[in-house]
């Protein structure tokens, strides 16, 4: 049986025609495509007006992705009838893998093919524009790889772009300094994004994270001494930074500053509620003062609000050993199964 668009034109189908259409079908039902294409070629050529002849033939040459020949009929298929279905986006998706994004973006476009125009788009340059379609598609597939891929190049080339802007710009000198501080820090480099950072804070003394970033440097390296007077610097500069707390807390307690960590992690925990690192670090400080069951209660947070993390198997551990210096042994036995259990499920 004919498909309704050759149907809907059945007074112009010949027997010769009819019998090429059938056969191109049946090849390709069969999986035959080099068949089914031959067919649908001699169709092409038997009804050079009749779109659905050339997006038959199109189809065939896409579904082998011969993309070079299915571009021809496809363009062909749209001139006489821009509106077949699926043609638009099959063409659109034949020129991107060619490599001509930028004729590809109408067709992809009037398909509303998000994912394709967003790669489409970021090949062209047009990497705002990339980013939304991406980012939209996502949405849609977040377990996509593809769609993570090209949108991951995407935010990179568009920090890369932002960042040459303000380089150009005669008061950006600082916030490169600050950039150039942070990129050096995500690749290890300690010493270049210190520098980077005290040159930014030469330029600028006022200006917030950048002594959060350099304190961040030493606590990584355990230097905990030249760590705290950083995070000093950013609280009193940023004063209702749940973070510059945390940081500074967490500082202090690994000098065995106890009390003083107490307070600052007490504060961290005000400014932002429910952060799972403020607890379990407050846990840590107040079972250093003897505050049992106070370390107790912020432990237990941890564990209720991150019950399969690195932070919970941290807290399972101190809360074994709570347990044991309350005498509470069966308590202490539990802490140590989830433990187990836990890093079980993690290797």
């Amino acid at each position: 049986m004919l498909p309704l668009f050759f149907l809907a034109l059945a007074q112009a189908v010949t027997p010769e025609l009819r019998q090429h259409v059938e056969a191109g079908l049946r090849a390709k039902a069969a999986g035959d495509l080099d068949g089914a294409a031959r067919e649908f070629q001699r169709v092409a050529e038997l009804a050079p007006e009749l779109a659905a002849a050339h997006v038959n033939l199109g189809s065939v040459y896409f579904q082998q992705k011969d993309y070079a020949r299915a571009t021809g009929p496809l363009r062909r298929a749209l001139q006489l009838n821009a509106d077949l279905p699926g043609a638009q986006q099959m063409l659109g998706t034949a020129l991107l893998a060619q490599g001509a994004a930028v004729e590809a973006i109408p067709h992809l476009e009037r398909a509303q093919a998000a994912d394709l125009l967003g790669i489409a788009l970021l090949e062209a340059g047009r990497t705002r524009d990339a980013v939304d379609k991406l980012e939209a598609a996502l949405l849609q597939r977040p377990e996509d790889p593809d769609l993570t891929y090209y949108l991951s190049h995407a935010h990179g080339r568009l920090s890369k772009d932002l960042f040459e802007r303000l380089r150009a710009q005669p008061d950006g000198a600082t916030r490169v300094q600050q950039m150039l501080g942070e990129a050096a820090a995500g690749a290890g480099q300690r010493e270049q994004a210190e520098k980077h950072f005290r040159a930014a804070l030469a330029a600028r003394a006022d200006l917030r994270g950048v002594h959060l970033a350099i304190g961040q440097l030493y606590l990584a390296g355990g230097d905990y001494a030249r760590a705290e007077p950083e995070f000093r610097a950013e609280a009193r500069m940023a004063p209702m930074s749940a973070m510059a707390a945390y940081k500074l807390g967490l500082t202090l307690m690994n000098l065995g500053k106890a009390a003083e960590a107490i307070t600052e992690l007490q504060r961290a925990e005000q400014l932002q509620p429910g952060m799972p690192e403020t607890h379990l670090a407050l846990g840590k400080a107040l079972a250093a003062t003897g505050d049992l069951s106070g370390a107790e209660g912020a432990l237990q947070k941890v564990v209720q609000a991150e019950p399969a993390s690195a932070l919970a198997e941290a807290a399972h551990l101190q809360l074994s050993q709570i347990y044991r210096k309350l005498g509470r042994t069966a308590d202490a036995d539990r802490e140590i199964r989830a433990l187990q259990e836990l890093r079980r499920g993690r290797r």
